[in-house]
C-alpha cells in the first residue's frame, strides 16, 4: 500500500519527527548511561539551578511521579543529588553534581549534533523561522481547550 505524504496530517509528520529524533537521541546519550529525558533534567538544573521535584516536573511539563524513577537513577549514577528542603523536610531539592556538570558538556555536544542533523540544508533564516513556529505551536497546544 502506497502512502501519499501529502495526505498525512501535520500532527502525523510531527509524530514521525519526534519518534526519529528520540531514537537518535537515545542512541547518542547511551554512552553516558542516560536517556533523553534525563539529559533534559541536567539541562534544566544547569539553567535554573536547584529545584524541587515538583518545580522540575512543571518546567518539563510532566507530573512529579513521572520523573521519580529518572531522578532516582540519576542520583544513583551520581549526576544529581537530592536533599531535604531547609524549610519543609517533605520537599526534596535537586541539584547537579560535579559529575553531572562534567557530563553536561558532552550532552550539549550531542544536542548540537542533533540540531546540525535536523537543520541540514536549511538557511539561518529558515532555522529561526522553524524554531519560532515550533514555539508558537507549543504555546497554542498548551492553551488549546480539550473538548
Amino acid at each position: 500500500m502506497n502512502c501519499d505524504m501529502g495526505q498525512i496530517p501535520t500532527v502525523g509528520i510531527m509524530g514521525q519527527i519526534m519518534h526519529l529524533s528520540m531514537k537518535k537521541a537515545t542512541q547518542l546519550f547511551e554512552k553516558f548511561n542516560l536517556k533523553p529525558g534525563q539529559a533534559g533534567i541536567l539541562f534544566m538544573l544547569d539553567h535554573a539551578g536547584e529545584l524541587s521535584q515538583r518545580e522540575m516536573a512543571k518546567h518539563l511539563n510532566v507530573t512529579p511521579p513521572s520523573i521519580t524513577a529518572a531522578i532516582q537513577k540519576m542520583e544513583k549514577e551520581g549526576y544529581i543529588r537530592r536533599r531535604p528542603d531547609e524549610k519543609d523536610q517533605r520537599i526534596m531539592r535537586l541539584s547537579i553534581t560535579e559529575k553531572g556538570e562534567a557530563c553536561l558538556k558532552d550532552i550539549k555536544d550531542v544536542a548540537m549534533k542533533m540540531d546540525a542533523g535536523m537543520f541540514k540544508g536549511m538557511s539561518q533564516e529558515e532555522k529561526l523561522l522553524l524554531r519560532r513556529l515550533l514555539l508558537q505551536m507549543r504555546d497554542n497546544l498548551s492553551e488549546m481547550p480539550v473538548t
